[in-house]
Formats: structure tokens, C-alpha cells, sequence
């Protein structure tokens, strides 16, 4: 069950009537951006086809840590009909930049592709601070939502505010933080992650896998040991670079040809690219961070 504020009906009055079809939700952690994401879907789904497109690398509710997300739901928020994902490799845009503007943009089209008649995007908590502004203001600047909400304690969105009002076009309503909102911690976050990890690896088998036919990309080593390989998280891509599986690589050997990986059952014909991750996981599934890449 969802606690939601009164003042998020008129907020949801509004979204239809307009309509506003694309509306970005935009907030610093724990200020429950999310919560009402799920609440505008909950709504809007029992009236149209909608998606969800989840900005957070971090903290995903649609798909995994290290991934950008976009569910689409028909008059049920617990199963959305398709998720797509896209794979940046990091917990948080601040590390990939360009690469999550890309694949929020990329999510977007697929969205609209996807007969959405309402798209609400579910920010990430990286909003603080001038290149958080800049990286927030460059996504509302490509993807040209109709409504931008902002979600705030005490204006602190108020650069973003000043840079969003002045472009034409976009609708801006500021909001406060709900009173129902439950900070969370960085160990619980982490352990969050690890749970997400856990729960998608857990009848995966070490496989040997032929990447003769596929491009390597991502965060590519100058050569592949067992220190800058093990324990990494990497993602088989399509065409169009939308995931196919995720993996963690245990070597990758015979000029690049070969990786051994654990692996949920996937059909390596359906990849294109296979992309390195940044991030980096123990026998245990926890975050190795002796191992992250600079």
C-alpha cells in the first residue's frame, strides 16, 4: 500500500487533463521520487498503456543494479507486460555521465516504440551539486518532457529550477518531500544491491562462452587478468544494445575469443556486443571494492 500525500491527486488530476505525456520526477535521495513515480503508474495504468522509466543505477526497482530501466504496465503495476534494460555498468550516473544520458534517451524512444501514452521517469537521487545540474538539466534538454516535477525539502533544486524555467515548452511544478518517507541508509542500500544480485545469479551455472563474433566494449582493460577480469559484472547487448543477459566474468582468455562467466541460461545468438561493468563482485555476491575500476 502506498502512503501517499493529498496534494499528489491534484498532481495526478493534472497529468491527465493536460495530459502530459512525459513527466520527469527529479530529486535528491531519499526524498521520495520513487514512491510517487509508483503512485502516478498505479493510477494512470488503469487507464492507459504506461511506462515506467527508472533512472537509478543504484537503487533499481524494475531491473538490476548497474542497469536503466523502462517497464511497461497495462492495468497492473506488479507485472509489467516488458522491461527493457540498458547496461551502464555503474551504480551512479556520476560515474557514466554520457553513457546514462544515452540510455535514459534510448529507454525513452523504446517507451513511445512501446505505445505508452503516458511515460513518467523516475530520476535517480544525483541532483546536487553544478555537474549534477548539468547532467539533470541535459536529460530534461533531450528528452523534452512535458512536466517536470521537483521534488524538494528546502529549494535545493532551485539551480535546476532557474535552468528548466527557462527553456520553452516544459511544464515545472515544485513539490515537497512526503511526510512518509523513510531515509535509508548506505549499508542497507548496499545490502540491497547485493540481495538484487543474489536473487538473479542464483541458478546461474559457470559457462564457457564463445565471444568470437561479438564487439567488446565498455571499461576495457589494456589486457585481461584474473585481478582486472574476476568478479566483474558484464552484460551481453543486442543490436541495439538493449541487455541480454548479465553475467560476472571469471576470465576472458584466447585473444579475446573465449570468457568464462556465470551466467543465467541465454541464447548468445541473440548478442551483439558483450560490455564491461565497473563494478565488481566476490565468491559471496557482495561488492568487491578492493577491485572497482578507477
Amino acid at each position: 500500500m502506498i502512503n501517499k500525500e493529498p496534494f499528489w491527486d491534484d498532481l495526478l488530476n493534472d497529468i491527465k487533463s493536460h495530459p502530459y505525456h512525459t513527466v520527469y520526477v527529479v530529486g535528491n535521495t531519499d526524498c521520495g521520487k520513487t514512491t510517487l513515480s509508483r503512485f502516478l503508474v498505479q493510477q494512470l495504468a488503469q487507464i492507459e498503456k504506461v511506462a515506467w522509466i527508472d533512472c537509478d543505477p543504484g537503487q533499481s526497482n524494475l531491473g538490476l543494479p548497474t542497469t536503466l530501466n523502462a517497464g511497461i504496465y497495462d492495468a497492473s503495476l506488479s507485472s509489467p507486460q516488458h522491461i527493457f534494460s540498458r547496461f551502464i555498468g555503474v551504480t551512479t550516473p556520476q560515474r557514466k555521465p554520457l553513457l546514462s544520458l544515452l540510455s535514459i534517451v534510448r529507454l525513452h524512444v523504446r517507451a513511445v516504440e512501446q505505445g505508452a501514452k503516458f511515460i513518467i521517469m523516475d530520476s535517480s537521487g544525483y541532483s546536487a551539486g553544478p555537474a549534477a545540474v548539468e547532467f539533470q538539466a541535459a536529460i530534461i534538454e533531450a528528452i523534452k518532457p512535458d512536466l517536470v516535477i521537483l521534488v524538494e525539502r528546502e529549494q535545493e533544486l532551485e539551480a535546476l529550477n532557474q535552468h528548466v524555467g527557462r527553456l520553452g515548452g516544459i511544464e515545472l511544478k515544485r513539490i515537497p518531500v512526503s511526510q512518509y518517507v523513510t531515509p535509508r541508509s548506505m549499508p542497507i542500500r548496499k545490502e540491497y544491491r547485493e540481495n538484487k544480485f543474489r536473487e538473479y545469479f542464483q541458478n546461474s551455472d559457470l559457462q564457457v562462452v564463445d565471444i568470437s563474433n561479438l564487439t567488446l566494449c565498455g571499461s576495457l582493460p589494456e589486457r585481461y587478468t584474473v585481478q582486472n577480469v574476476r568478479g566483474r559484472i558484464i552484460a551481453f547487448l543486442d543490436d541495439e544494445k538493449f541487455i541480454v543477459s548479465l553475467a560476472i566474468a571469471r576470465s576472458i582468455y584466447d585473444n579475446d575469443q573465449i570468457c568464462v562467466c556465470l551466467v543465467p541460461q541465454f541464447d548468445v545468438e541473440q548478442a551483439s556486443f558483450l560490455q564491461l561493468g565497473e563494478i565488481f563482485l566476490d565468491a559471496e555476491l557482495r561488492e568487491d571494492h578492493s577491485k572497482q575500476v578507477s
